[in-house]
């Protein structure tokens, strides 16, 4: 147990804003325990977001737009925006079209580029224009839910994804857990929020996301390891947040 508390503080110290001021031990269990509960900070992230969405569109008369600017506004702020750091990175990176050794030394570079730009801007207008359009109808926990599920799928290309490189942190995390269990608290996960779904939306949109999310961590691990050789924290970033606006398109056509 004591493990699972460790991996939940270093979970929220790595992948949040939120502050833990303290010095957390990296052993294989605890680096094991902090991917295992990384879905599940995902979910406080996704309530937090659906209470705020509740009381906006319940005792507001604020626009769908506005809400649906606050969602994704919170989600940056929440994670300091880590993921939208590597989403800018991977951009810059693969628009290079420059070698694979050329494209992660450019990951590396902390300055933004102009491509890196256009698909930061991309994803977030598009991210907020897509849930404008649903924001209002939909059942308030899936607001919960996505991040939920888009945590669960980066386990999956985390655990099932070698790391374009021998070095840096998410070499280090690879290389310090248990590579079976994360694969296994993934299936869990998904199989387990497909479930969850099927009461909260009905059986067409909980297949359709949960199809979702299988086939694009299908396609992004063949993409990574085709361009970078292999997976990467900037990538794995990227993915949160290309994964996020997938799953909000896949709502709005199927609800």
């Amino acid at each position: 147990m004591g493990h699972y508390i460790t991996g939940f503080l270093l979970a929220l110290q790595f992948f949040s804003v939120l502050p833990v001021k303290k010095e957390l031990k990296m052993e294989k269990n605890d680096v094991t325990a902090m991917y295992a509960v990384l879905p599940l900070i995902g979910m406080l992230f996704g309530a937090i977001l659906a209470i705020t969405a509740f009381g906006v569109r319940e005792y507001t008369d604020s626009s769908s737009l506005l809400l649906a600017f606050l969602i994704v506004l919170l989600s940056a702020v929440m994670t300091g925006g880590l993921h939208l750091d590597g989403l800018a990175d991977a951009g810059d990176a693969f628009f290079s079209y420059q070698e694979r050794e050329k494209r992660l030394e450019i990951m590396e570079d902390p300055r933004i580029g102009a491509f890196g730009t256009l698909v930061l801007l991309l994803v977030i207008i598009g991210k907020i224009f897509v849930i404008a359009e649903v924001i209002m109808t939909v059942p308030i926990l899936l607001v919960a839910i996505i991040p939920l599920l888009s945590r669960s799928g980066l386990l999956l290309l985390f655990s099932l994804t070698k790391t374009a490189k021998e070095t840096g942190l998410a070499a280090f995390f690879r290389q310090h857990m248990d590579l079976k269990k994360i694969g296994v608290a993934a299936f869990v996960y998904v199989m387990a929020t497909g479930i969850l779904l099927l009461f909260v939306t009905g059986w067409l949109t909980a297949v359709g996301l949960v199809a979702g999310l299988l086939l694009s961590f299908f396609c992004y691990r063949k993409w990574c390891l085709r361009h970078f050789g292999g997976v990467t924290g900037d990538l794995s970033g990227a993915y949160v947040e290309g994964v996020e606006w997938l799953l909000w398109i896949v709502v709005l056509l199927l609800i």
